[in-house]
C-alpha cells in the first residue's frame, strides 16, 4: 500500500529545449540524482538470441515511484501518466535520440552497435494492445526493442548483469490535484500525519495576484508564445489565489531568482518579462523568500 505522500506527475515541456529524455540505459540498479533524473523500471526484458534483440518496459505508465529528496528529506511520489509519455516518446524522436544507449547512466560508458527498432505505445482505445510478454503492462505505457551487434553488452544482459531499462533526462515536476476540491483533500491528509500545522498558504500580497494576472494578458496578447505549461498552471494558480505548497513556493524562489536577470519592465513584450510576471514578479520573489525565512527554510 503507497503512504500518504505528495504525489507529483514528471512531464517535459515541448515548447522548453531544456527539458528532455536524452538517454536510455542499461541499469542493475537505479540510480538517483537531484535534479538529473533517472527511472529504473520492472525486469522485463526479453531476449532474441538468433536476432540479439532485447525488448522491454521503457516507461511504465501510472506507476508511481518513491523518491527522497537528499537536501530536504522530502519524501514523494513521481508519476508518468500516458500523456506524459506521449510528450517524451515524441521529444526523442524529434531529437533522434532513438540509439542513445549507455551502461548504469554513466556518460562514458555510451553503447556502441545498438540500435532501437521498436518504439511501442500500448494504446487500448486505438487497438495497440499489450503483447502477450507484457500483458500486464498499463495502457500508455512505452515498450522499446533494440538490436545489438555488440555482443558483449548482449550476453552481460542475458547473464543478468542488467535488469531492465532506466530512462535519464530532465524533467518538471507537476503537482497534481489543485483544484479546490482536491486542495482541502490535501489538507485533511496532512492534518492527518501532523496535526499541529498546514504547510499550504495563499497569504502572497494582491501584488503577487496582479502580476500574475497580467502575465497572462500580456502572453494572450503577444501570441501564447511566452508561457510553458508549468508557468501556465502558475499563473491561473496565483491569479486564483489558490493556496501554493511549502514546495511550489521553495520552488517558486528558485525560479525567480535565476529568471530575474531576464526580467525588464520596460519591455512587456518580452518573454522574459512576461515568464516572470506569470510566477508573480518581484513581488513573489520578496514574498517567497519571506516565508521561506518565516519557516526556518531559507537564511541569507
Amino acid at each position: 500500500m503507497l503512504r500518504e505522500l505528495p504525489l507529483y506527475d514528471i512531464v517535459i515541456d515541448l515548447d522548453d529545449p531544456e527539458t528532455t529524455v536524452s538517454f536510455n540505459s542499461l541499469v542493475a540498479n537505479p540510480a538517483h540524482e537531484k535534479s538529473f533524473e533517472t527511472f529504473s523500471q520492472k525486469i522485463a526484458y526479453q531476449f532474441n538470441d538468433e536476432e540479439q534483440v532485447i525488448t522491454g518496459v521503457a516507461i511504465s505508465a501510472n506507476t508511481p515511484i518513491f523518491r527522497r529528496d537528499p537536501s530536504t528529506g522530502e519524501e514523494y511520489y513521481v508519476n508518468f501518466s500516458p500523456a506524459s509519455i506521449k510528450d517524451i516518446v515524441f521529444d526523442y524522436a524529434r531529437r533522434e535520440n532513438f540509439n542513445n544507449v549507455n551502461l548504469e547512466h554513466n556518460s562514458k560508458r555510451v553503447v556502441d552497435g545498438i540500435y532501437m527498432i521498436m518504439s511501442y505505445i500500448i494504446d487500448e482505445k486505438k487497438g495497440f494492445t499489450a503483447p502477450e510478454r507484457f500483458k500486464d503492462e498499463k495502457d500508455g505505457s512505452w515498450l522499446v526493442s533494440y538490436k545489438l551487434t555488440n555482443k558483449d553488452v548482449y550476453d552481460a544482459a542475458k547473464a543478468g548483469m542488467f535488469t531492465g531499462f532506466s530512462i535519464e533526462g530532465v524533467f518538471q515536476l507537476l503537482e497534481t490535484g489543485k483544484g479546490w476540491e482536491h486542495e482541502f483533500k490535501a489538507i485533511y491528509q496532512e492534518l492527518k500525519q501532523v496535526q499541529e500545522y498546514i504547510t499550504f498558504y495563499n497569504d502572497y500580497p494582491e501584488s503577487v495576484t496582479n502580476n500574475a494576472k497580467k502575465g497572462i494578458e500580456l502572453n494572450q496578447k503577444y501570441g501564447n508564445k511566452c508561457a510553458t505549461r508549468v508557468g501556465r498552471l502558475r499563473a491561473t494558480t496565483l491569479a486564483n489565489r489558490q493556496t501554493v505548497s511549502v514546495a511550489v513556493i521553495k520552488r517558486m524562489y528558485s525560479y525567480l531568482s535565476r529568471a530575474e536577470e531576464y526580467y525588464d519592465p520596460s519591455d512587456e513584450s518580452a518573454c522574459g518579462t512576461i515568464s516572470y510576471l506569470l510566477w508573480g514578479g518581484p513581488a513573489a520573489k520578496q514574498w517567497t523568500q519571506s516565508k521561506l525565512k518565516e519557516l526556518g527554510i531559507f537564511e541569507q
